[in-house]
């Protein structure tokens, strides 16, 4: 009896290896694009794209999940563009919280802001978002709009006088230089009631500092600086502070210097900010911008949502930075794609124009805003055909198993309609590929075309992203939390600038790219020394 037991045994033994042998999906099968780089595998090509396309390409030809080389010391990493997997991971009902932000992300955020909610996980997440999440709620949000107008106002009057020196009816600008200071000065004053001076040409160190420490930070990222990353995960998280933040590396990593400089006048400038704030509130002050809302989190005797100091100047630190960038180079690249296809902006100019005297010419609401739908097509398509962040990081806690929208073809020509995944899988969620995969946004999903959201309700089946079925804000629990904030500031910026002016590409003007900075910034080809810069050439609207 013992003997026949043994044979059975060893029988199922052999057959369950033999099934799982020939059945069993391993992330080897999958397919992907070929390495160039034995050190940084595929993920140097993700940074140094500067077509913003490159994910939408490799989906095109190895679909929506594929396997990417690793840079050294990383096992398995995959991209992710396909919409079920991405709604299983970030924000799958009970499947969320198993796929974690890459450990090397955690030593990036730190080193932008500190202990901010986009370096940290589980609970500690929670009560941060929950802490600073009545900053963005609805109607706080529509009560900026009075400075969001005011700034906008101030833009058109310095483009105006600067048409008029020009003694013609155009000029041609840096309009992201431009746009990046009107978004630092609005988001200066309605979070923390403070003046960068950027567009009074009177601008404070910080706001010099802010809209290039991206560019600084990850806009020549090497190979080298790929494998540092990394060994990041490896490393405790104190030990990457250290690092970061006191070890004389700057001779190695040159960018470091410069985020230090520009976090040290951030830290003593909002803390600063700080002391008056906490004085005027102890004195009745009930001001409402998004300083105080967070500086409430921080007096809560709710456990559940209460900030320390630190906490609370990481917390601005970050949105200062986010809030900034997102904005801004949204707007710009919004401008750069109605310069290439003037019908639209004419048609844009039309819409803007009729609801402006339908006013009587009073300053438009937030209702207003959202009642032109040609506006807000031309937003959608930017933040879809231009994300800021190209790619967002994630690491599953377990083993897994990814659910795919549509089957993908192994290297083995075998269909499958699901992906198991081994723990510790770094998966790269690639947004342009999500945003520009054809199943969702039909065959012309690599053109610029805000006709698409006009033409069909791509809204009603809105189950992935805060925003319009996009990824661009991310999703779930983890999505950008003053989405709002950026949409509104879009609406009201694009439409007074659009009111008041044509844009048009310059005659042999330099060719512009897409830099993958962490943030897709506009470029000059062959001079990136020079910051992000887009020349248009900007003409009073007739």
């Amino acid at each position: 009896m013992i003997s026949q037991a043994l044979q059975l045994a060893a029988a199922f033994v052999v057959a369950r290896y033999i099934y799982r042998k020939f059945t069993q999906i391993s992330l080897a099968d999958l397919q992907g694009p070929p390495s160039k780089s034995w050190l940084a595998g595929n993920i140097i090509d993700l940074f140094a794209d500067s077509t913003g396309m490159l994910g939408a390409r490799w989906q095109s030809v190895y679909g929506t999940v594929m396997k990417l080389n690793p840079q050294i010391f990383t096992e398995n990493a995959i991209l992710v563009t396909d919409p079920a997997a991405l709604h299983y991971i970030f924000q799958g009902e009970g499947s969320a919280s198993r796929f974690i932000r890459a450990p090397e992300w955690y030593a990036m955020a730190d080193l932008l802001a500190g202990q901010c909610i986009g370096a940290v996980e589980g609970e500690v997440h929670k009560r941060h978002r929950k802490g600073i999440r009545p900053a963005f709620g609805v109607p706080e949000t529509r009560a900026l709009l009075p400075v969001f107008n005011a700034i906008a106002q101030k833009l058109c009057e310095k483009w105006e006088g600067i048409i008029a020196l020009e003694r013609g009816d155009s000029a041609v600008l840096n309009v992201s230089e431009w746009i990046s200071k009107a978004a630092l000065d609005t988001f200066g004053e309605v979070a923390f009631d403070y003046q960068f001076g950027g567009l009074d040409e009177k601008p404070t160190p910080l706001s010099q500092a802010m809209p290039t420490v991206l560019l600084e930070t990850f806009g020549t990222t090497s190979a080298a600086q790929l494998v540092l990353l990394s060994i990041l995960q490896y490393v405790p998280l104190s030990l990457i502070r250290y690092v970061l933040n006191d070890a004389p590396i700057t001779g190695i990593l040159p960018g470091i210097g410069y985020v230090r400089n520009t976090n040290k006048e951030s830290e003593r400038i909002l803390r600063e900010l700080i002391v008056d704030r906490r004085k005027m509130m102890s004195e009745g002050d009930k001001k409402k911008d998004i300083m105080g809302h967070i500086l409430r989190a921080g007096l809560s005797e709710d456990p559940t949502s209460k900030l320390t100091d630190y906490e609370i100047v990481s917390e601005l630190r970050f949105l200062l930075l986010a809030g900034q960038e997102t904005s801004a180079n949204t707007l710009t690249w919004a401008l750069w794609e109605l310069a290439k296809y003037p019908e639209i902006q004419t048609k844009l100019r039309e819409e803007i124009a009729e609801a402006r005297s339908n006013k009587a010419g009073k300053d438009f609401t937030t209702q207003d805003l959202q009642a032109m739908p040609l506006l807000n097509a031309v937003i959608k398509e930017t933040l879809r055909f231009t994300p800021v962040v190209q790619n967002m990081f994630r690491e599953n806690l377990t083993d897994d198993v990814l659910p795919l929208s549509s089957p993908i073809t192994l290297k083995s020509g075998r269909s499958v309609k699901e992906l198991p995944i081994p723990k510790g899988t770094k998966i790269y969620c690639n947004v342009t590929g999500y945003n520009m995969n054809p199943a969702l946004w039909g065959e012309d999903a690599h053109v610029f075309n805000p006709q698409r959201w006009l033409n069909q309700d791509n809204e009603s089946s809105n189950t992935l992203g805060m925003y319009a079925n996009l990824m661009t804000f991310s999703a779930g629990a983890k999505g950008c939390i003053g989405w709002r904030f950026a949409v509104m500031q879009l609406q009201n910026l694009l439409s007074e600038l659009i009111e008041k002016f044509e844009f048009a590409l310059p005659e042999k003007g330099p060719k512009v790219v897409r830099a993958n900075c962490m943030a897709t910034q506009p470029m000059i080809e062959g001079q990136y020394e020079k910051g992000p810069q887009l020349p248009l050439v900007v003409r009073r609207a007739a």
